[in-house]
């Protein structure tokens, strides 16, 4: 990962200096944005505002699922090109994929009442708390106009990290899931994720039909597996992006972990498929094993270090000053990766301020420094924090064992 960042740097450098850069119109797509709602009376109307105020053509479609808190009062206050799509149970509340699925007659009928060419018809998800920078349009544009580009991730960053715990999750997805992204768009199998996913409607309608997605509890994977089997290429856009909520408790991270950790064990579904598909490139294999294979992999991992920590205190036990410095130095090697994405993380949010990439409205982030004391925090708690997501594997490997397939989604503040 961090050869593949160090020697795009140049490259990096010149897409920012042209973030706004647009190689044909800006108006030439026409982007559908999807947004699934269920009880965000807290954060819809802000996420509708931002999104407007973005230069491009788009039809915003908000599918209610069925919510029992102010959400639709708050989305009918704000003007617009919005549609809603009301859910109601029972056919409401089951998943994400259920959701967006919902949407696609309604993108149809108006491709058809418009008399729109399907194939510059964009589809796109963002979260009911998402905002996309100031140059998305800029850069889906660009890559859609590629032919042979279909499918389009975003980067993803947290909105505003006051804590350590938000700035953890921030430097997860801005620094390493962003390094991950760059070496699968290597391999030709980048990822899509909940948020920031955008693909061609006329492709995706063609090969998979008008419910693309599935239902597993990580319905964005299995979206991306999916478009795999069908060679739908994605690129990955790491000059543009969405920002998310970040979460505030260790409780609700471990829950939110473990519902994405039993999403990953939902897809198991699908390894026959890959393993005698003719059709999908060795690398996306490869891909695909490491990302099934990772959480047995981490679970082992954990038990080791907790074996052999014991065993070594026990070993040592009647020699304090030996085991003490041998625990330092072992602790300070243990931050050499939480050191070296924090580092990485204060440069790219200073790139990301001094391009001018952030939404209007949150540009009170550039106002925010990190100190060094919450720097230093940073470090100790993104090379340690396997030690809480433990608990997460743990509880996703529990429910699959007890045959719990549902989860509570995570509230708002």
């Amino acid at each position: 990962m961090f050869y593949f960042y160090f020697r795009k740097q140049k490259q990096s450098m010149r897409q920012l200096i042209n973030a706004y850069t647009i190689n044909g119109s800006l108006n030439e797509y026409l982007y559908f944005i999807l947004i699934p709602c269920l009880n965000e009376g807290k954060v819809i109307k802000r996420t509708l505002q931002k999104l407007l105020k973005l230069s491009g053509r788009k039809e915003i479609i908000v599918i209610d699922d069925d919510s029992d808190d102010d959400t639709l009062a708050q989305i009918r206050s704000v003007s617009g090109p919005i549609s809603i799509i009301e859910r109601k149970l029972p056919n409401a509340r089951t998943g994400k994929g259920d959701s967006l699925n919902s949407a696609m007659p309604t993108i149809t009928k108006m491709i058809h009442e418009q008399k729109l060419d399907p194939a510059r018809c964009i589809v796109g998800v963002v979260d009911a708390d998402g905002a996309l920078s100031a140059n998305s349009f800029y850069k889906l544009t660009n890559a859609f106009e590629n032919n042979q580009v279909d499918s389009v991730q975003l980067r993803v960053k947290m909105r505003n990290p006051h804590t350590i715990l938000q700035t953890f999750q921030d430097i997860e997805f801005f620094v390493v899931n962003h390094l991950i992204q760059t070496i699968r768009a290597k391999l030709n199998a980048v990822a899509l994720c909940g948020n920031g996913q955008f693909f061609r409607y006329s492709t995706i309608v063609k090969r998979l039909g008008e419910k693309p997605w599935g239902n597993a509890l990580l319905e964005d994977y299995e979206l991306t597996l999916r478009m795999e089997f069908k060679d739908i290429k994605t690129q990955y856009i790491s000059d543009a992006y969405v920002d998310q909520e970040a979460l505030t408790s260790v409780k609700r991270l471990i829950k939110q972990r473990a519902r994405w950790a039993q999403g990953g064990f939902n897809c198991l579904k699908y390894l026959g498929h890959i393993i005698h598909s003719k059709d999908m490139p060795e690398s996306q294999k490869l891909d695909a094993y490491f990302f099934f294979f990772q959480p047995i992999i981490n679970v082992l991992a954990d038990f080791s270090i907790m074996f052999l920590t014991i065993a070594f205190i026990r070993r040592n036990l009647y020699k304090p000053i030996h085991l003490l410095t041998l625990l330092v130095i072992m602790v300070f090697f243990g931050l050499f990766f939480g050191l070296a994405f924090t580092m990485i993380y204060l440069r790219e949010i200073r790139l990301t301020e001094a391009f001018d990439l952030l939404p209007k409205l949150t540009k009170a982030f550039a106002s925010r420094r990190l100190t060094p004391l919450k720097v230093i925090l940073a470090i100790f708690l993104v090379s340690y924090i396997y030690a809480v997501l433990f608990l997460s594997m743990m509880t996703a490997i529990y429910h699959l064992i007890i045959g719990q397939h549902t989860w509570d989604k995570t509230k708002r503040l």
